[in-house]
């Protein structure tokens, strides 16, 4: 157990270094930045959430669901601090509780001395994938009709640039919600809805304007799909050794 708080621990480095990297990318580019206590969370939760990939990209190491929990708690409160209710309901709520989920999940499944067939990363059944498609889009209506008759801050927009803005954002809180659901599971299919999330919050910032955002989700893109390849190189390995052990 210690192998893994370790190999969090040198994540946690990694973590601070890249996020070092990225704000002085941002100072090199001349990117305005309000120094605030919104600037204060967003750099833990950025340190805390890139830890939180670096550490899962290992199937076996539930320790980085911990630094998952830090940085949902950080952009929660962030929310909170621009009024911005429903979103840090949505942290609070659902992904802390998620992610709590995901270490007890995984703490049980975890094999480094048991079966290894219960730690290999599995893809959704066909079945099961349409299923999450419509819950994905379900929840993408639902939150397209909340921000519609709820929220002020569209209200003023022209009806394409709304509905661009709505549907974009409500993508991003569809996809996030799915990929931490399936991240208790260690379905692979998690990283795709994470990539999806990378790739809307990109172009939400284009819309919006924000080159933070925009460099700082071009960033997480990066970092989730180079977890979803050791994902994908962890299963590959494990069924080879199943297969081996089978014979």
């Amino acid at each position: 157990m210690n192998k893994l708080y370790l190999s969090a621990l040198k994540n946690l480095l990694v973590a601070v270094l890249l996020t070092s990297a990225l704000f002085g990318v941002i100072l090199l580019l001349k990117i305005s930045l309000t120094i605030d206590n919104t600037l204060l969370f967003s750099v833990i939760a950025t340190i805390s959430g890139v830890c939180y990939i670096l550490t899962i990209s290992n199937p076996k190491n539930y320790v980085g669901f911990y630094f998952g929990i830090i940085s949902s708690a950080a952009l929660g409160v962030q929310f909170a601090t621009l009024g911005s209710w429903d979103m840090c309901a949505l942290y609070f709520a659902v992904f802390i509780p998620f992610q709590y989920s995901a270490i007890c999940h995984w703490k049980k499944k975890n094999v480094e001395d048991l079966d290894i067939q219960t730690s290999i990363p599995k893809f959704l059944s066909l079945n099961k994938r349409l299923f999450f498609l419509l819950i994905f889009i379900l929840i993408i209506i639902i939150d397209y009709i909340f921000a519609s008759f709820y929220l002020n801050s569209y209200k003023n927009e022209p009806f394409f640039s709304s509905f661009l803005i709505k549907m974009v954002f409500a993508i991003m809180i569809s996809s996030s919600i799915l990929a931490n659901y399936l991240m208790i599971g260690k379905w692979l299919d998690s990283w795709i809805f994470w990539l999806i999330y990378s790739a809307f919050a990109m172009i939400s910032a284009i819309i919006i304007e924000n080159s933070f955002n925009l460099l700082l989700f071009t960033f997480f893109l990066i970092i989730n799909a180079i977890s979803f390849s050791k994902w994908l190189k962890a299963r590959k390995s494990a069924m080879v050794v199943t297969q081996l052990s089978e014979n």
